[in-house]
């Protein structure tokens, strides 16, 4: 995806890795689409994506959001969190957030586990993804 930050582009990735049909379109989307607009409010952040239109769609063109992947660094007492959404099966857009307090300058660092630790609960983010 042309016009991500690095912090970005990590957490995307690690968002959509796993084995499954919904996830590989996300990630084709990804591969070919471009960063519409970056906006930060001092605690989050939101990045707005535009994904050509002949790049395929998820199936049924479902409008859902997940964020199993959290942060922490070495600056962020709380840590951090973020939520990817898909609007009519593309890509969307991406917020981080953090709790509590300013988002850093700088992220020293970064680790990016799943919710539930180093292992990716993929049934509980199949059914979110399926759901229609």
């Amino acid at each position: 995806m042309t016009g991500l930050t690095s912090l970005s582009e990590k957490v995307i990735e690690r968002l959509l890795a796993g084995d499954d049909e919904v996830l590989a379109v996300l990630r084709e989307q990804a591969r070919n689409s471009r960063v519409a607009s970056n906006k930060e409010t001092g605690v989050r952040f939101y990045t707005e994506f535009v994904v050509p239109s002949e790049i395929p769609r998820v199936p049924g063109r479902p409008t859902f959001r997940f964020g199993d992947v959290n942060g922490t660094a070495a600056n962020v007492k709380h840590g951090l969190g973020f939520i990817l959404f898909v609007k009519e099966g593309a890509l969307a857009s991406l917020e981080g957030y953090t709790y509590d307090e300013p988002w850093p300058d700088e992220i020293r660092q970064l680790k990016l586990p799943y919710s539930g630790g180093q292992s990716r609960n993929m049934g509980s983010l199949k059914k979110l993804i399926h759901k229609q």
